[in-house]
């Protein structure tokens, strides 16, 4: 299951990658694009982030997303999908400390890297 995750991710592009990563770390909290612009350091806009990585994502069942009105969706992982599952366990055991951060910078409105 290891080797599957790892090879799932790296078919994925970097901001691919880096909001998956993000939405894993807050889960099972959700999150608004803007948000995910915010954490992941997106310099695109959101009608590009929307067109392009989370509409392939969500084609690959990695994330959900929920229309709640035409400009805001609520995005999650997709717990229910075997590697996702695997990766939100990895998380949970080993990446307390990450999951902090993250959450902390959802929390401040900053990326996890500080840049904004």
């Amino acid at each position: 299951m290891s080797y599957d995750l790892v090879m799932s991710l790296l078919s994925l592009s970097e901001i691919q990658r880096r909001i998956l990563i993000s939405l894993a770390h807050i889960y099972p909290r959700a999150a608004s694009g803007k948000q995910i612009i915010t954490l992941t350091g997106y310099s695109g806009k959101a009608k590009s982030l929307y067109r392009g990585p989370l509409e392939r994502l969500e084609r690959d069942e990695l994330i959900l997303v929920d229309r709640l009105t035409p400009r805001l969706h609520s995005i999650r992982c997709n717990h229910l999908h075997p590697l996702i599952s695997f990766l939100l366990e990895l998380i949970e055991v080993h990446g307390i400390k990450t999951r902090e951060l993250y959450m902390k910078a959802l929390e401040d409105g900053t990326s996890v890297g500080g840049e904004r």
